[in-house]
């Protein structure tokens, strides 16, 4: 059996995979070309049905910053400066690019420019799974990926600009798994790994978990060899400085206490809400999901097991996004009640990912019952898919529609600020959130009105926007189209290879079907959406909304929204 620092890095040639062939890398880049698409066009349609022009929650705070960029007073330390408890550098290095290239700061070419990267995080983890899998069925790995980065359950990520720290959040952390988890010491991967835990730092608060996990993984591969090598020892303390370095880092909110468990009880109860996910009112369920896992880390820790490398990938993933929940289940134990926040399951969703694969993985390797065992993995990739979907759909519409009708009611109080001049309009309740006092002195900025949205400016003929708001408004238009897209070339190539046969697959392979039936079910849906257009939302939310003024004795309110859902109606 080889050793670990022979089959550890990504630039050494994986091992063969037992009676299947590899694929090439050519084949596989169509299958994350359909995933890419796929993955963009939904994330563009839920920005599109959802998204507001105006500054959203934390993006208020993000006016100084903003600021000293444009008047060219900004410092280093402006880009590392706390936001909240995280220090937002790769965020505030996109939102700066994107102001500098588009003149204004729309928060709608933000959450164009996230889809993108949120695309593009789905294609660099299928590329993982698909390289320490042993480089074959790299359409099973795109087609399982899929609706993880497709079905809105993380919505809040695609209508808040401010939100790429999530995706840059798992970039690095990817980064630093593959390179200091697996690159040979001093390698050249092995100091990408160490450049992007420290960057990682830089993302969101708990950056600093990935090389923790990343040393995790080096112990555990030290124990099962029983070899405790001096290059390994030292990347482990290479991990742990990182991780103390992200501690020092670390900021502490006062105001934020109240969100944190404050009992061993409340912080099991979080836990055990965020580790269930995708399963709703269910904290039982991190048992079934853990499963596949747990059964690979005994086949794992086994004399010459065949699959070390994947097995050590997939691992380590589960065990960062383990860590990613007891963070979150500690510092937001209160925040969110039984439904846990969506812009945190990007992170919840890598451990149910490497449970997915765990099965997959299991089956393949399974010799005395190999149709039983791949019946059994088929079933359990069902059930999580399944719950996805269901999760995705108390989404939509109990946090994007909610959340689209709040911004409406804040776009009309700024509207009416800016037409008027008064400040009562927009201080009157309810308005701009979190604080319109905040709102207030960005609109007042004279700094601030030169890159503000065009709805945060004066009412005129001809809206001030920025030079990427054609392309990014019609790349949002045409949602559906790339969606479309996407689906079907992902369905002509499950028909090529039903039609030609795929390396190591019988030509009319059961489990190709199912996901040719599953694109073909998933472009159906998609169809029979096409006519749910962000004018058909508005205007059903705006009804909403003079509904509420009138129950609430607010007539004049009321009248507004209504002269607005009348401008709407089809």
């Amino acid at each position: 059996m080889k050793n670990y620092r022979s089959s550890g890095s990504l630039n050494e040639d994986p091992p063969k995979p037992v009676n299947q062939t590899t694929d090439s890398f050519k084949t596989f880049a169509v299958w994350l070309a359909a995933l890419f698409l796929t993955a963009l066009g939904a994330q563009l349609w839920i920005a599109w049905l959802y998204g507001s022009p105006l500054l959203m929650w934390d993006q208020w705070y993000e006016a100084p910053f903003i600021k000293a960029w444009v008047t060219g007073q900004w410092t280093l330390s402006d880009f590392i400066a706390a936001h909240n408890e995280h220090r937002i550098f790769a965020t505030r290095v996109l939102e700066a690019s994107l102001v500098s290239l588009n003149g204004r700061w729309e928060p709608m070419v933000e959450m164009t420019a996230n889809a993108f990267l949120h695309a593009g995080l789905a294609c660099l983890l299928a590329f993982c799974l698909w390289d320490f899998l042993g480089r074959k069925n790299g359409w099973l790995v795109c087609f399982l990926v899929t609706p993880f980065f497709s079905l809105p359950f993380a919505g809040e990520n695609a209508i808040w600009g401010i939100n790429s720290l999530y995706d840059f959040l798992d970039i690095f952390a990817l980064l630093t798994l593959v390179g200091l988890g697996f690159g040979k010491f001093g390698s050249v991967l092995w100091w990408l790994g160490c450049l992007a835990a420290i960057v990682g730092l830089f993302t969101v608060a708990s950056g600093l978990l990935a090389p923790l996990a990343a040393g995790g993984l080096i112990v555990l591969r030290m124990l099962k060899g029983r070899r405790f090598d001096k290059a390994g020892m030292i990347s482990v303390a290479v991990c742990l400085l990182i991780v103390v370095l992200g501690a020092v880092l670390n900021v502490t909110k006062q105001e934020d206490h109240s969100f944190q468990a404050h009992s061993f009880v409340e912080f099991t109860n979080a836990l055990a809400r965020d580790l269930s996910w995708p399963f709703y009112h269910a904290p039982e369920m991190p048992v079934f999901i853990v499963l596949p896992l747990v059964f690979l880390l005994v086949r794992y820790l086994r004399p010459n097991f065949q699959a070390p490398r994947a097995a050590e990938f997939l691992l380590v993933l589960a065990l960062w996004s383990v860590l990613q929940s007891v963070a979150i289940a500690y510092g937001r134990a209160n925040y969110g009640g039984d439904f846990p926040a969506s812009r945190y399951t990007d992170m919840f969703q890598m451990f149910v990912i490497a449970a997915v694969f765990a099965a997959m993985l299991l089956a393949q390797l399974s010799e005395r019952y190999p149709i039983r065992s791949g019946i059994c993995a088929f079933a359990y990739v069902a059930i999580i898919f399944y719950n996805v979907c269901v999760i995705s759909q108390i989404t939509v519409s109990g946090l994007l529609a909610p959340t689209r009708m709040w911004n409406l009611v804040a776009e009309e109080r700024v509207q009416r600020f800016e037409a008027t001049g008064n400040e009562a309009d927009l201080l009157e309740r309810p308005t701009v959130r979190p604080d319109p006092s905040l709102a207030l002195s960005v609109l007042s900025d004279p700094a601030l009105q030169t890159v503000l949205p065009a709805i945060c400016l004066p009412p005129s003929p001809v809206p001030k926007t920025g030079r990427l708001s054609a392309l990014s408004q019609w790349l949002q238009e045409h949602a559906p189209v790339i969606l479309s897209t996407g689906l079907v070339l992902f369905i002509v190539l499950c028909g090529y290879g039903l039609a030609r046969g795929a390396p190591g697959l019988p030509q009319k392979s059961p489990v190709r079907v199912l996901a040719l039936l599953a694109g073909l079910a998933a472009l159906g849906f998609v169809w029979s959406k096409h006519t749910v257009t962000r004018q058909s939302v508005e205007y059903d939310l705006q009804q909403q909304i003079v509904a509420n003024f009138q129950r609430a004795g607010n007539l004049k309110r009321a009248a507004i929204h209504e002269q607005k859902a009348e401008a709407l109606k089809p």
